[in-house]
């Protein structure tokens, strides 16, 4: 294989703790948070390796220089990489921009990077990576995710992780090294995002002992898009494709056309069948599309006309009191200067301006435009309000209300209904949020009028009550001798 010139050998960095005590006093304020992803391969002297991938949108760069008010912009990377509860890896870098075109805060393009490190043996390997401002007081961003390398089965077909590209072609003397692999450059899109500006979905991976399972010459590529419901999506191309085997190691690539998938998020299912298609292995990542100009499945109540097109036509329709209401919806991304700037305003053509300015930058902080996050967001307000209506407040207003609109409904929730040892409460689970993975919110109903309220959650920056069990047991000691979940 390709491109192993650079990797790095994982190991513990000395100044470690001296980074994550700067990490906490120095880092900035949210506002810098990078799209993450990761895959691990093999490589040809039988180890694995990792590939940790990164973007941050230009856009951020440019608020950062409105910020400081300096004609650079930079950003300071932290990466910490453990396995089994222990440092395995670590890097510090920064990236500098200096700001010479007024339009950069609207630009689409993002800074896109590749880390590459040896793994001698299977684990899980938590990825976390901090980003700051530099020049801006604060505490650090952070996304995480996670990177398993299986324990080998002597007798299958081994998959590596699925790699998805805003572009693969044959590798050139001026590819990027750090994206060669077997003589391709695979540009990451760490953000899985897709849709309307990226209509076609690049991917690849690779397969190894093929002949563990494999009797004959040929062989299948199996890719598929299904549904939230586990239903093929049609319309996306066919879901096998004729190979000849050519080794016990076999390079995939190909795309998917996703121009016509309603927004929405999807499951991408990749791997390897015999001439008959009898599926040998097989494995899935999820997949994000957003096409704005596609009618949803399901009715929300909130249709693409109520919310705008890619221009912000529809904002500056509105009235003075239609951007007042518009405004108080996001109450949950503008912090108490913006508000302060925004009841300062009075001509309806300034408040239009100033609205499209935030969801500009609130987008460009996830690598998005700023009216596809604008339909998303205002279309999960109305969601929240049929959801989690009640007698106290609209339901986009409650704690639950809160978490949905910022991160979209959850992967699986736990109802816990009224006991006679614990008050109501649930738990919901996101597959991840930010990179971080794995992130947890726990609602309880402390008055029993369905007024849920959250009392703890995993996701960094939220609360944080790690007793929360306690919470919702009734007449609990202090010394938790009725507590429940005790072992």
């Amino acid at each position: 294989m390709t491109g192993h010139a650079f990797f790095q050998k994982g190991k513990i960095g000395i100044t470690l703790l001296l980074l994550l005590f700067s990490a906490q006093n120095t880092f900035a304020q949210s506002s810098v948070r990078a799209n993450l992803d990761g895959a691990y391969f093999q490589g040809a002297d039988s180890n694995y390796y990792l590939e940790v991938y990164y973007s941050i949108a230009d856009a951020v760069f440019a608020e950062i220089q409105t910020k400081n008010n300096k004609a650079e912009a930079g950003i300071v990377f932290n990466l910490v990489i453990t396995r089994d509860d222990s440092v395995w890896a670590t890097k510090v870098w920064k990236v500098e921009k200096t700001i010479a075109d007024s339009t950069l805060a609207q630009s689409q393009n993002s800074v896109v990077d590749a880390l590459r490190y040896v793994a001698n043996r299977p684990g899980k390997y938590n990825v976390k990576l901090y980003t700051r401002a530099m020049d801006i007081s604060g505490y650090p961003d952070s996304a995480q995710v996670e990177i398993e390398i299986p324990d080998p089965v002597a007798t299958e077909i081994e998959l590596s992780d699925i790699v998805f590209s805003s572009k693969i072609g044959r590798a050139t003397k001026k590819s990027n090294p750090v994206f060669t692999k077997s003589g391709y450059e695979v540009v990451p899109n760490p953000a899985s995002l897709f849709g309307e500006s990226s209509p076609i979905i690049y991917f690849y991976f690779e397969a190894y002992d093929l002949s563990r399972k494999l009797l004959g010459d040929k062989y299948k590529v199996y890719c598929r898009i299904e549904n939230s419901n586990g239903y093929e999506i049609e319309g996306t191309g066919k879901a096998f494709r004729t190979k000849k085997k050519m080794g016990e190691t076999a390079v995939e690539m190909g795309t998917k056309i996703i121009s016509k998938l309603p927004s929405g998020t999807y499951s991408f299912i990749y791997g390897i069948a015999d001439i008959d298609e009898k599926i040998l292995a097989k494995r899935k990542k999820a997949i994000y599309i957003y096409n704005p100009s596609i009618p949803l499945a399901e009715k929300t109540g909130l249709t693409m006309a109520d919310v705008g097109d890619r221009s912000f036509v529809d904002l500056y329709r509105q009235g003075n009191t239609e951007l007042d209401v518009e405004f108080d919806k996001m109450i949950y991304l503008v912090d108490k200067p913006e508000k302060q700037i925004y009841k300062n305003l009075t001509a309806t053509k300034a408040k239009a301006d100033y609205l499209k300015e935030i969801w500009i930058k609130t987008a460009a902080k996830q690598s998005m435009v700023g009216s596809v996050y604008r339909f998303i967001y205002l279309k999960r307000i109305t969601e929240a309000n049929f959801k989690f209506k009640s007698v106290f407040k609209d339901g986009w207003k409650s704690d639950r209300g809160r978490v949905y609109t910022l991160f979209g409904p959850p992967y699986e929730v736990e109802r816990f209904p009224n006991s006679t040892q614990t008050i109501p409460y649930e738990i919901w689970t996101y597959s991840s949020i930010h990179g971080q993975g794995g992130v947890t919110f726990i609602f309880s109903d402390k008055t029993g009028f369905k007024k849920y309220e959250q009392i703890h959650s995993t996701l960094i920056g939220e609360l944080q009550e790690p007793d929360w069990q306690r919470l919702i047991i009734k007449g609990v000691s202090s010394d938790y001798t009725t507590n429940p979940f005790q072992n």
